[in-house]
């Protein structure tokens, strides 16, 4: 692939709009290098950010790139330009689109085609949040968890992006596949429910499926499984390996109706998600053996005093409350 193709094919990439042999030729020049990947992924991140229609025609990108050039030459802004050129030729195709929608909105000129894009956050850790997009698509959004989507979908795809953990319900629709991407990897369906958990700092990224069927793909493209109804994919981000499993659903799912279902789960596990529900931070002594795997369910409206009393029932511990600290010891 030349530098120009690998622009052309790369914006399509991201709009959904590309060929099967385009899509083929783009994903090998993906593999083929960390550098690509970088790129792919510095523009990328642009893409989701500006969500601004490519330019088809080189003349319309000679013109965008002219308009970009002269407002840098203007301000006399030497350093812009130099920061400018250090994101490469793929990421500088963005920013060209970027100034130059700026620029036509000045004097009034509007894309139609625009995706507006909305972000919907739950911070508080005993809430939940329906978003329903504009297919009908029902999202529950779970705590310390954000999703961004378009306020329209207007491209071939319907694409959103999570960080955190939701249950998605989606509408059917076989010509238009509904993509939810997270910082490790890409789910894609068609009409579904399923529970997806990625939050930033967890070493692992996993997609439960209720019903329906979905695909899931890493973060450079390449297909890693597809899922059957009462299925788990769970991916370790430090290896990139995925693994697929048959679990009881309901028990990654009950969180939507305020209940927290841990199953065998390491006493470590339990105090972790305690940690982050009730804002609080636990010591356990290290008399206190962890090798236990528990069984554990709770609901999110009991006070942390009433869920230790019932954690000291199943697990051979005592605890003490000290202000913000609970420190755990040994029966």
């Amino acid at each position: 692939m030349n530098e120009q193709l690998n622009e052309l094919i790369m914006i399509r990439y991201l709009q959904g709009t590309c060929s099967p042999e385009e899509k083929q030729l783009f994903e090998s020049w993906l593999k083929a290098s960390e550098q690509n990947r970088h790129l792919f992924y510095e523009t990328r991140v642009l893409w989701y950010a500006s969500r601004i229609e490519y330019f088809g025609s080189e003349e319309q990108l000679a013109r965008a790139h002219a308009i970009l050039t002269e407002n840098i030459r203007r301000k006399g802004g030497q350093h812009r330009k130099k920061i400018y050129l250090q994101w490469g030729r793929y990421a500088a195709i963005l920013i060209v689109a970027m100034a130059v929608a700026w620029f036509f909105l000045g004097q009034h000129h509007f894309n139609k085609n625009t995706e507006a894009w909305l972000t919907a956050s739950v911070k508080h850790t005993d809430s939940s949040k329906l978003v329903v997009l504009s297919d009908g698509t029902r999202i529950w959004l779970n705590s310390n968890s954000t999703i961004s989507y378009p306020r329209q979908f207007l491209n071939g795809t319907r694409t959103v992006s999570l960080q955190g953990e939701a249950y998605f319900d989606v509408t059917h629709d076989s010509s238009h596949p509904f993509i939810i991407h997270t910082s490790n990897i890409s789910i894609k369906v068609l009409g579904t429910s399923f529970n997806v958990q990625a939050y930033p700092g967890e070493s692992q990224a996993e997609a439960v499926l209720i019903r329906g069927k979905i695909a899931i793909d890493d973060s450079v493209g390449n297909k890693l499984a597809v899922l059957a109804p009462g299925q788990i994919a769970r991916f370790e981000k430090g290896d990139h390996k995925l693994t697929v499993q048959n679990v009881n659903t309901d028990a990654y799912t009950s969180w939507r109706h305020g209940q927290i279902t841990l199953g065998a789960a390491s006493l470590n596990t339990i105090v972790n998600k305690l940690s982050e529900l009730y804002q609080v931070h636990f010591s356990i002594d290290p008399s206190v053996t962890d090798t236990i795997g528990y069984n554990f369910t709770f609901s999110k409206r009991k006070k942390v005093t009433e869920v230790m009393d019932m954690l000291c029932f199943v697990a051979p511990i005592r605890y003490q409350i000290q202000g913000n600290e609970i420190l755990i010891t040994r029966k």
